[in-house]
């Protein structure tokens, strides 16, 4: 029986513990986490804060909704809480470096991959995942949650509508809108790649 099945299936009727949210959820959360940061150790921690979360606010879980949505919407609030955070401290750090010092930085923070493939191959799919990835990071986050919940995920809209508390319309609407930017935004590097 999978993650979704085991915690759908506990109504308010039964208790939950930890361990069994844990064991069932920990590994899409952490997944979760990597989709919005793309950085395996800033994902680990949020998990690991959105379980303490869990832990903490277990007694007040009422069953209204299954406890796989109800700890999806936790990870989903932390996650997008954490990126704002994020955004705003990045931006006073820009504020305080000079240019020439984020450029350089940038420029040596780039590494390319070594696998089997041409050097030539790796660095287009290097750059078509990063175009990709900006361009979705780009998406009002409106947008962009739902439909990494739908791709990325695979998460059905209506668990998406229970995870972000919204009609199923709006997630539809949400995630049509998100794929309508998408493609207009990347058909300029369809031509180019």
């Amino acid at each position: 029986m999978n993650d979704k099945k085991k915690l759908s299936n506990i109504n308010n009727n039964q208790e939950i513990t930890f361990e069994e949210v844990y064991s069932d959820c920990s590994t899409k959360i952490l997944n979760l986490a990597y989709r919005f940061t793309s950085d395996g150790e800033q994902a680990r921690d949020l998990t690991q804060d959105i379980f303490i979360k869990v832990f903490q606010n277990l007694k007040n879980f009422k069953g209204e909704s299954s406890a796989f949505t109800w700890v999806y919407r936790i990870a989903v609030n932390h996650i997008l809480n954490y990126l704002k955070k994020e955004k705003r401290r990045k931006f006073i750090q820009l504020i305080d470096k000079n240019v020439k010092e984020a450029i350089t930085e940038e420029a040596g923070s780039r590494t390319l991959i070594t696998n089997n493939p041409s050097p030539s191959q790796i660095l287009e799919d290097e750059e078509r995942s990063r175009i990709v990835k900006s361009i979705i990071d780009e998406l009002p986050p409106k947008y962009r949650v739902p439909f990494i919940l739908y791709k990325y995920e695979g998460m059905s809209y209506k668990e998406i509508a229970e995870s972000l508390e919204i009609s199923l319309s709006s997630v539809e609407t949400r995630i049509y809108r998100a794929r309508k930017q998408l493609i207009a935004k990347l058909e300029p590097w369809l031509k180019i790649l």
